[in-house]
């Protein structure tokens, strides 16, 4: 487990590393702010000191202003003009420019890597606070970011000029305010230390709070099904409160804090006028310098007050937000790709499970020992047992959704622990029990995965799936938008674009996950018909219940806790007298398997 030191050190070295991929945009600010602070910061005082200095001393031409002060006024004028309207704003644009180049690189790294962790991490996070941590991750590189080039850096460049111009007339007090100034810094970020811990735990409030809003809209229909609404609100109100109550601790060490930094600001003012009348009454200093000495310090004061009072808070809040997917882009994918990925040579569609070991993450023991499996090319295997048998799990190695822990998984020869993962799965057409749709048109979820086909390609395979007829009488047609996973098709209705999709996809090899249970009879006629056309020439593996799916294939295996204890065809097993295919076959119930 990380602390939270080693968190924000991560979140700092995460912020250079992807902004020192634009050197010329990091150059650019490192000339235009200090630039602009001299302009707006240092020379203004300078220019009023020496009119100061004038007027003190009577060096002016009597009654004509612009004689004795135009070119005062000039410069006055363009310097302001310089630092307020121009430099500062060409400091904008720039921070703009590399803003916007980095927050799009954060989010492209995040989307990888969510994209790349397994199907195991999905199922243990919420994806509504996945995509808060995401937006909080690039939301508080610009806080960062801004609180850098507009506050703490103008700080640092001011102190370093002020230093200099004020060592040229009191050495000591430029010293003195160059000590009080870093010890101020320094101390500071210890005094708000106990802020910075209290920001990280209110960030993951906050996403726990988002993912339980995300969870609840997601399921809306169970709730108003099940008459939930006010168990939901009670859920969700306790969440809210802890996030108040959380921002309530926060508040109370941030007033403690400013009463300590107020009342260091309140010393370094009080100094300051101090060492002014000093200087008058006993060194005897010029007005000049005791304008320049008086301005300089509150400008600093100003700016260090506005450091511990703004910028730490939005350092703090920064780091806090950004912890949680930091944290998570630390984490290692459970399913790699191989450094040195083989090509692919998967045509044929030859499957061969050798004594494959795999077993849950907890699970005491293991589901497959020394599985062994060869399924011919072009073969069509249907999978039968009770839940929990390991159908499902035999399909998701195959796919690499989770890793075997011994043994190999080859097809046509090659291990598929040797080729990329995107390799693998473009060779396999997947449609599970729960299909898997976008929120976007019917046109593009047939075709997802083989973009560039044609409407003619994607409506062939429409009709073969018996979509077609449903899909033309929707508003849009093939441009309905079907909803967040579907939702605004029925459940048949969804499988069969899922189907479609697979049918479309005319990879060699063909899985099936119960795909035909959420259709009527009626539909499952028409598309086991779709599917038999489809699985010619394919490797097919079916999983089902309803054993009136696999009847007709060419070999039926049956699990029992992970082991192979039956194969062959359905009139090989129903003759089996006793055995486990033939039970199920005569406990069903309608075509469905009574558990």
């Amino acid at each position: 487990m990380k602390t939270r030191k080693d968190l924000t050190k991560q979140t700092m070295l995460y912020y250079w590393r992807h902004v020192r991929r634009y050197p010329k945009h990091v150059v650019s600010l490192a000339i235009a702010i200090p630039f602009t602070v001299i302009v707006n910061n240092i020379l203004p005082p300078i220019i009023l000191a020496e009119a100061l200095n004038r007027l003190s001393q009577h060096d002016f031409v009597p009654h004509n202003v612009w004689v004795s002060f135009g070119p005062l006024l000039i410069v006055y004028a363009l310097v302001e003009l310089a630092g307020s309207v121009i430099g500062w704003r060409i400091v904008d644009w720039l921070d703009w420019r590399l803003e916007g180049n980095v927050e799009r690189d954060i989010a492209r790294e995040v989307f990888d890597h969510l994209q790349k962790q397994s199907a195991n991490f999905h199922a243990n996070h919420f994806g509504g606070s996945m995509v808060s941590q995401t937006n909080k991750l690039m939301g508080s590189y610009i806080r960062f970011a801004d609180t850098s080039v507009f506050g703490v850096l103008p700080l640092l460049f001011t102190t370093l000029f002020v230093c200099i111009v004020l060592g040229q007339r009191s050495i000591w007090y430029a010293l003195t305010l160059l000590v009080l100034t870093v010890v101020y810094i320094v101390s500071s970020f210890y005094v708000t230390r106990p802020v910075r811990r209290l920001g990280a735990e209110q960030a993951a409030r906050e996403s726990a709070q988002t993912g339980i809003l995300a969870d609840a809209i997601t399921n809306v229909m169970a709730i108003k099904s099940f008459a939930g609404s006010r168990h939901e609100n009670k859920r969700f109100a306790r969440a809210t409160d802890h996030t108040r109550a959380g921002l309530y601790n926060m508040l109370r060490d941030h007033q403690r804090q400013q009463m300590y930094f107020s009342t260091i600001m309140s010393v370094i003012t009080a100094s300051a006028l101090l060492m002014a009348v000093i200087g008058v009454v006993v060194f005897g200093a010029s007005i000049a310098t005791v304008f320049l000495l008086l301005t300089y310090t509150s400008a600093i004061a100003n700016q260090l007050f506005q450091f511990s009072n703004n910028s730490l808070r939005s350092y703090n809040r920064a780091l806090g937000d950004a912890s949680d997917m930091i944290g998570i882009l630390g984490i290692t994918p459970e399913i790699l790709d191989p450094s040195k990925p083989e090509k692919v040579r998967i045509e044929r569609g030859l499957i061969e499970f050798n004594d494959v070991r795999f077993q849950h993450d907890g699970s005491a023991e293991p589901l497959f020992d020394t599985l062994n499996l060869r399924i011919k090319p072009g073969e069509k295997v249907g999978l039968v047992g009770h839940s929990g048998s390991g159908k499902t799990t035999l399909t998701r190695i195959l796919l690499r959704f989770s890793d075997i822990q011994d043994g190999t998984i080859a097809i046509d020869g090659q291990n598929i622990a040797a080729i990329t993962q995107d390799d693998l799965r473009s060779s396999i057409a997947y449609v599970p029990q729960e299909p898997l749709l976008f929120h976007r048109s019917i046109r593009e979820n047939i075709a997802y995965g083989t973009d560039d086909s044609s409407l003619e390609a994607i409506e062939a395979v429409a009709k073969m799936a018996s979509a077609h007829d449903f899909i033309t009488q929707l508003p849009q047609g093939y441009d309905t938008l079907v909803g967040e996973r579907g939702v605004k098709l029925s459940g048949g209705q969804r499988q069969r674009v899922a189907i479609a999709r697979a049918m479309l996809k005319n990879a060699p090899i063909l899985v099936l996950d119960e795909a035909t249970s959420a259709l009527d009879s009626e539909s499952e006629v028409l598309i086991q018909q779709a599917l038999w056309k489809l699985m010619e020439g394919r490797t097919a593996i079916v999983i089902a219940h309803r054993l009136s799916t696999i009847q007709k294939m060419d070999r039926i295996i049956v699990l029992d806790s992970g082991r192979i204890v039956e194969e062959g065809s359905h009139k090989e097993l129903v003759g089996k007298a006793g055995g486990t295919y033939a039970k199920l076959w005569a406990h069903q119930s309608g075509g469905f398997i009574e558990e």
